[in-house]
């Protein structure tokens, strides 16, 4: 039984859709009660991963656990390293971490923390021969959202127009973690950086958004210094 954390949201319920496509049995977890509606899925677990008995029910279902951290929790840390903990006790077979391309970036406190979850899992392996994987995804490209900025008219970032990052496709992200289920022993160990496109700055996004088939063209870009 595979177990995938933060279902509901955009890249979980992508992987699980992959899995449930190629025939896998997928229990899906999130605090989103939507997280129910997933089609195909064996069951739902909704449920704060902050809370320790919602970590236990999670463990206990789990042969093998793919653990999405939940968005912008400042508790990252402490739920990846106390299910981490978990898993290893219950020895499930394996240990999906998605994770963040350069998680070592000390002025991003959400890579800061997966770089901390890296590091138990790293540990933990070596101590307890938990089978792990990491997954170190870019920016994934649902962050430009065409149907969000045609309605706006606005590109709304909050890092410099100038900076030029790749991005990576969740459905590619979903046919790595297959492939990693299909030989975990292949891939036990194994930290993947995931990068699809060459890297594009936001100024460059909105070029190749105006120029294309029945867009509106953005008058400007809205830098904000938070979300």
């Amino acid at each position: 039984m595979i177990v995938v954390t933060s279902a509901a949201g955009h890249t979980g319920s992508i992987i699980v859709d992959a899995l449930v496509k190629r025939g896998l049995p997928v229990i899906a977890t999130d605090l989103n009660p939507t997280v129910k509606q997933l089609p195909g899925i064996e069951r739902a677990i909704v449920g704060d991963l902050t809370q320790l008995d919602v970590q236990l029910e999670i463990i206990s279902a789990a042969d093998i656990l793919i653990y999405i951290p939940p968005l912008f929790s400042s508790e990252e840390a402490l739920i990846g390293n106390s299910l981490i903990d978990l898993a290893a006790e219950a020895k499930l077979q394996q240990f999906i971490f998605m994770s963040v391309t350069h998680p070592i970036l000390s002025s991003l406190l959400q890579h800061t923390a997966k770089r901390d979850v890296e590091e138990h899992l790293i540990y933990t392996g070596m101590r307890t021969q938990l089978p792990y994987t990491i997954l170190q995804p870019m920016h994934y490209m649902h962050n430009f959202d065409p149907l969000a900025v045609k309605r706006s008219g606005k590109y709304r970032i909050f890092y410099s127009l100038d900076g030029a990052v790749a991005y990576v496709d969740p459905i590619d992200v979903a046919e790595v973690v297959l492939n990693v289920l299909a030989e975990p022993a292949k891939h036990n160990k194994a930290t993947y950086e995931l990068v699809g496109t060459a890297p594009y700055t936001p100024k460059e996004l909105v070029t190749r958004f105006n120029a294309s088939p029945g867009s509106m063209p953005l008058l400007n870009t809205c830098q904000l210094s938070s979300f």
